[in-house]
């Protein structure tokens, strides 16, 4: 049986060779715009470090704030990196005038996470005109070794906002 690291590089391979087309060439612009008025990804410490189309990454620098009572990563905090990555991946591929929106969210924790970085995988499986279904992976990386900890799948809906 093959490794876990060595199906989760097979699941990328897989993923990025799937063809997402984005509506607008500008998406990782529009994306980088739209960051700068995301007061609680600051406030969190998370950045974007990856965006494809169909395929995001995230990551917080791991501190005190991000843990609950016993010294683990806050749940709420695995769930916020998870939802920023998927959520944003749909996004890559909405049009100037869209914006996505969680619709739900669904999360599993594998694993306690305790480490020094949380990095999101967030990628669409499946665009459509007025939702997209998305997930993303959260792993912790801790003394250089990264872990998979939990799991999230998201329906992302398609809004327009009108000034």
């Amino acid at each position: 049986m093959p490794s876990f690291r060595t199906l989760q590089a097979l699941m990328v391979r897989y993923l990025r060779n799937m063809e997402f087309i984005p509506k607008t060439p500008r998406f990782r612009e529009i994306i980088r715009d739209h960051l700068t008025r995301q007061e609680f990804m600051k406030h969190i410490g998370c950045e974007l470090s990856v965006i494809e189309p169909g395929h995001v990454e995230a990551i917080i620098d791991l501190a005190r704030i991000h843990q609950q009572q016993i010294g683990l990563v806050h749940g709420g905090v695995t769930a916020t990196i998870a939802d920023v990555a998927a959520g944003f991946a749909g996004f890559t591929l909405v049009g100037e005038d869209q914006h996505t929106v969680t619709a739900e969210i669904k999360i599993s924790y594998f694993k306690k996470a305790v480490g020094q970085r949380l990095r999101a995988v967030g990628r669409v499986v499946k665009a459509g005109r007025s939702m997209h279904f998305c997930e993303a992976d959260v792993f912790v990386e801790n003394n250089g070794t990264e872990e998979l900890v939990a799991r999230a799948t998201t329906t992302m809906a398609i809004i327009r906002i009108t000034e």
